[in-house]
C-alpha cells in the first residue's frame, strides 16, 4: 500500500500527538503519583500547542521562549492579583489584571520579535494565573512554568527524532 505525501504527513502528525501523550503520560505516572500537580494536563495541553502538523515547520525553541515569556508574566500577574485581590475584595480586580497580562505577554512577544509564538505565550500565561488564583498556591504557579517547558522539550524532542526518522527513510529509498 502506497500512501501520498498528504496521508504521509497527516500519519506522521497522529503519531506524533500520540509519541507526547504517551511520553506525557509516562512521566506523569512517575511524577504526579497523587494527580495534585496536574502535571498531566499542563504539559501534555503545552506539547500538543507546541507540535507542528506541517512537517515543514520545524518545532523549535523560540516556542519555549514564548512559552517562558507568558509563563514569567503569568507569575508577575498572580502576584499581582493574589495581592490586590485580599485588599480589594469588591472590585473583581481579576479580569483587569489578566487583560494587563494579556496585552504585556502580547506586546512583550511582539517586542522581543516573536509575535509568531504569542499563541503559547499567552496560554502559559493563562495556565500560570488562571488555574492559581482560585487555588493561592505560589508553588503551583512555578510548577506551572516547569510543566509547560517540559511539554515544550518533549515536543521538540518528538519533532527532532520524526524528522530524523524521515530523513532516514528517504536517504534509503533514493
Amino acid at each position: 500500500m502506497t500512501f501520498t505525501e498528504e496521508q504521509k504527513e497527516k500519519i506522521l502528525y497522529i503519531l506524533k500527538i500520540l509519541a507526547c501523550a504517551m511520553i506525557v503520560t509516562l512521566l506523569a505516572i512517575c511524577i504526579d503519583k497523587d494527580h495534585v500537580s496536574n502535571f498531566f494536563l499542563w504539559s501534555s495541553l503545552t506539547a500538543f500547542f507546541t507540535i507542528q502538523y506541517d512537517a515543514n515547520s520545524p518545532v523549535n525553541f523560540n516556542q519555549v521562549t514564548g512559552n517562558l515569556i507568558g509563563s514569567s508574566i503569568g507569575v508577575i500577574i498572580w502576584l499581582l492579583v493574589s495581592q490586590l485581590s485580599k485588599e480589594h475584595t469588591y472590585i473583581n480586580i481579576e479580569y483587569l489584571l489578566l487583560i494587563v497580562g494579556i496585552v504585556l505577554t502580547t506586546v512583550t512577544c511582539i517586542l522581543l520579535k516573536h509575535a509568531e509564538y504569542c499563541g503559547i505565550a499567552l496560554s502559559g500565561l493563562l495556565i500560570v494565573t488562571v488555574y492559581d488564583v482560585s487555588h493561592n498556591t505560589f508553588h503551583g504557579a512555578l510548577l506551572r512554568i516547569l510543566f509547560c517547558a517540559v511539554g515544550c522539550l518533549i515536543a521538540y524532542i518528538i519533532d527532532m527524532a520524526s524528522r530524523r526518522i524521515v530523513k532516514n527513510h528517504i536517504d534509503k529509498e533514493a
